[in-house]
């Protein structure tokens, strides 16, 4: 697996103006007056009364127009109830842009993003926000931006399942060594079968990325290829071939994007074009 791999999922306003001080003297501040004064002799400088500036007030944050289909959708009950510590107007907002992400994950990774990144500023410390920001930012290969906000999410709520997610945002940086260090951390025992064959094709990966082809295979070698799961059967099939064919192996690659592609219901990967370029 020469890149990351993807996992599972997904007020707008110009800044207020400021009034200048300068608006609220005359002359720049100082008034002169004709006369002089009785003590000196030279003309009299009435020194202007303190005036307060206005309030600096937050730039009120540039977000990314939500799609009228988007406003025509109910929003999940159970999202509202984990936004329920937000101002109400605030929560739907957020929820909004939360739909949007999800509306936008698969064809244009960027923008739903924005939407994270939207949401996140919004929601700063709710869990299911910024691990939605991060899956986002993940799939748009913002890796620096997944890592803060999935790192977040963990924090916050100690689900672990994104854990395989901040590991690969390791390799996208280019940090394969951190990846497989990673690997190793007490969080791992507390994924689910799900998360630890995640876990084996990021690492197979992170190997990859190290030139070690025979480790990369040997990452992926588990009772599980024989298995038929809808979440990950077909990208853990292809990473096998995909290894396998790297190392020589054309024959065997050639049987295993075949077994990959049986799975691949969603056609996640290109498995079927890719063992018949090796027949």
């Amino acid at each position: 697996m020469d890149k990351p791999s993807r996992s599972r999922d997904s007020r707008s306003s110009s800044p207020q103006g400021r009034r200048s001080n300068k608006d609220s003297r005359r002359g720049g501040g100082v008034k002169k007056t004709s006369g002089p004064t009785r003590s000196t002799g030279k003309p009299r400088v009435d020194r202007p009364k303190k005036v307060d500036g206005p309030k600096k007030e937050e730039p009120r944050r540039l977000e990314p127009e939500i799609p009228q289909e988007i406003y025509r959708e109910e929003i999940d009950k159970q999202l509202l109830h984990e936004l329920s510590s937000l101002a109400s107007d605030n929560a739907e907002q957020t929820a909004r842009h939360l739909l949007a992400l999800v509306y936008f994950m698969s064809e244009d990774p960027e923008r739903a993003h924005a939407h994270g990144v939207a949401a996140s500023a919004r929601a700063a410390r709710v869990g299911r926000v910024r691990e939605l920001a991060g899956i986002a930012a993940y799939n748009a290969q913002k890796f620096d931006v997944a890592l803060r906000e999935l790192k977040t999410a963990l924090r916050i709520t100690g689900d672990p399942s994104m854990w395989p997610m901040i590991c690969d945002s390791y390799r996208g940086l280019g940090e394969p060594l951190k990846a497989i260090e990673l690997s190793k951390a007490p969080e791992v025992k507390k994924l689910d079968k799900d998360g630890q064959i995640e876990l084996r094709i990021v690492v197979s990966g992170a190997r990859r990325d190290l030139g070690e082809l025979e480790a990369a295979l040997t990452s992926l070698e588990c009772k599980e290829l024989q298995e038929s799961n809808p979440q990950w059967s077909a990208r853990l099939r292809y990473a096998y071939a995909d290894t396998l064919h790297a190392l020589g192996r054309s024959k065997q690659a050639e049987e295993w994007f075949q077994k990959a592609a049986a799975v691949d219901i969603n056609q996640e990967t290109d498995a079927q074009e890719r063992a018949e370029l090796l027949r």
